[in-house]
């Protein structure tokens, strides 16, 4: 690792760095260089180019140039802090970065590489600092409150990272009961987040460690579960398909069908465009239409279905997702298109109250006069417009939703055993 030093006025030797973590399935990659001297477990680093507002560009150049990943996507970029080390201070840029794949190339001058959860780190002989590096970027319920670009399954597992974080570090158990439900109240509309964090609190003995190690192995089992939703959809559907937003679940599915797709920006913050954008670059024929024009284009080109994802699936079988899809349930049922929702079985909710959420009222309206503004980010759509909720285990009729929403209940049930 090649570092930026100078001295200070106090003769002090002064280093900059940045080091990049990349996350896959919830753990990150970790690197031991070869040099005996320096023996000791990193992410990626090398030296600051001395340009804050570039650090994310160097932190990509850095993953890209070590390892050979093209596809990365930025997580977030902590704040900067310094540590002491041998000689002097040394002040770390940290970045954290997505990643679908671990297949990354050989890495020049470094003797082994893992894949681990973040919390290893604390458990290893590391470079100064690193376990500080990765808490300035992991998540947070600040920004799972905050984030209006991923998916509810996406946050789900951020959720659970974060109750994974808290819990290496938590002495006692009370700590982690406040983690959870202020994880559950960050987004209150998302179903799936709420059952996941039940399942590990329900499922763990009363101890910081049992609920790590639980969180550790949800994880694991919502990816899958995830993945399998997503390949139920595939088989299943044949022909042009329609959506909109961001689903991680929708896009894989989408993925492997391989048939043209239309998709709807989704607006503000245009997330359907970033699905748009993951298709075309796994060779998927993309079209992008607004949100308004996509009930229009439905109606004059023939398609074999609409596939949306979920952030919710109440009880009674209505689904809560991103503002749009109860205009375009309606579109697809005038105009004879079966409408097909994939989702993964913790996105059921345990009772049928649909949870609204506002976003910012200056993206509909910044003007002087005084009006009211509605920006709501969920819309309900009926249960009747939907033809089928495709998940991990196959079709889920309404019988088989009130059996899962049961279960889910019983998994709650935690909290009043406190």
């Amino acid at each position: 690792m090649e570092t930026m030093v100078s001295v200070g006025d106090n003769g002090m030797m002064m280093s900059e760095i940045v080091t990049a973590f990349v996350r896959n399935r919830g753990a990150v990659l970790l690197t031991r260089p070869a040099d005996p001297k320096h023996d000791r477990w990193d992410g990626l680093s090398a030296a600051s180019e001395g340009n804050s507002a570039t650090l994310a560009a160097q932190a990509r150049r850095i993953v890209r140039g070590a390892t050979g990943l093209s596809s990365l996507t930025l997580a977030y970029a902590g704040e900067s802090f310094t540590v002491d080390v041998e000689g002097g201070k040394r002040t770390i840029h940290p970045v954290l970065f997505d990643t679908g794949t671990r297949k990354i190339g050989e890495l020049e001058g470094v003797e082994a590489v893992e894949w681990v959860p973040p919390t290893a780190i604390r458990d290893r002989k590391t470079v100064p600092g690193l376990w500080e590096a990765y808490e300035q970027v992991a998540p947070s319920p600040t920004t799972i409150a905050a984030d209006t670009v991923h998916g509810a399954a996406a946050l789900s597992i951020r959720a659970l990272g974060v109750l994974r974080d808290r819990a290496a570090v938590a002495d006692e158990f009370e700590e982690l009961v406040e983690m959870a439900l202020e994880l559950q109240d960050a987004r209150p509309s998302m179903a799936v987040l709420e059952n996941r964090l039940n399942r590990v609190m329900s499922g763990a003995e009363r101890s910081p460690q049992a609920v790590h190690d639980r969180a550790i192995e949800e994880i694991g089992a919502a990816l899958d579960a995830d993945a399998t939703a997503a390949a139920t959809a595939a088989d299943r559907l044949d022909g042009p398909i329609a959506t909109l937003s961001w689903s991680g679940t929708v896009r894989d599915a989408l993925t492997e069908l391989d048939d043209p797709v239309t998709v709807a920006e989704s607006r503000p913050d245009r997330e359907g465009i970033d699905l748009a954008e993951s298709l075309a670059r796994s060779g998927v024929d993309v079209t992008v239409t607004t949100d308004a024009a996509l009930p229009a284009v439905l109606s004059d080109r023939e398609f074999g279905a609409v596939l949306v994802g979920a952030d919710t699936i109440l009880p009674n079988g209505d689904i809560v997702n991103k503002v749009g899809t109860r205009m375009l349930a309606l579109a697809a049922d005038r105009a004879d298109v079966p409408v097909y929702v994939v989702a993964a079985r913790d996105k059921v909710a345990t009772d049928d109250t649909f949870h609204s959420e506002e976003g910012p009222a200056n993206v509909v309206y910044d003007g002087k006069e005084e009006i009211a503004v509605r920006n709501p980010t969920f819309d309900l759509t009926p249960g009747d417009l939907v033809t089928g909720v495709l998940t991990e285990d196959g079709l889920l009729d309404q019988r088989g939703i009130s059996v899962v929403a049961a279960q889910h209940r019983s998994n709650a049930e935690w909290v009043d055993k406190l």
